[in-house]
């Protein structure tokens, strides 16, 4: 191809300017500024850094992991990872509040239930962060493996 053709060609297609909608998919980091872009870059590096950290800090060895799993789902002898059996507990005074109790109108039995509720919440959100550490943990050995297998096979 000659370089009048080449040119002609370019001409054809004109440089686009980045759409609104494109820069909405990119979070507005395609339009910003540079500084707060590479604010950006810089800040999701570190939380890169820091997810890597944890994930190295998770156990590979199967009994290892077995052990780090049985730790958290039943910590100092409990039957349950923290936090469920207190939201068990607390389910269970909701539900007798909100069965009996006036709940319409301001007042004592309303505090009380919007108290459990939050109470309730609050439990089943430590719990849940328990079960993720566990479910990390399990995955762990799985992840470790995989990970090596691309080191291998980029090696190559």
């Amino acid at each position: 191809m000659t370089d009048e053709r080449a040119r002609a060609n370019d001409e054809a297609r004109p440089v686009k300017p980045v759409t609104n909608w494109q820069n909405k998919a990119a979070n507005g980091y395609a339009l910003c500024g540079e500084s707060i872009f590479r604010k950006h870059i810089e800040g999701t590096q570190a939380l890169r850094d820091r997810q890597a950290a944890y994930l190295d800090s998770l156990p590979s060895d199967p009994p290892e992991v077995i052990r780090a799993a049985l730790k958290l789902m039943h910590p100092n002898g409990d039957n349950y990872p923290e936090g469920i059996e207190e939201a068990l507990h607390l389910s269970y005074a909701l539900e007798a509040l909100v069965k009996d109790g006036e709940l319409d109108e301001e007042g004592r039995p309303r505090d009380a239930a919007l108290y459990l509720a939050d109470r309730v919440a609050y439990a089943m959100h430590r719990a849940t962060r328990q079960l993720d550490r566990i479910a990390d943990i399990l995955r762990n050995p799985s992840r470790v493996e995989r990970d090596n297998g691309r080191q291998t096979t980029s090696a190559r």
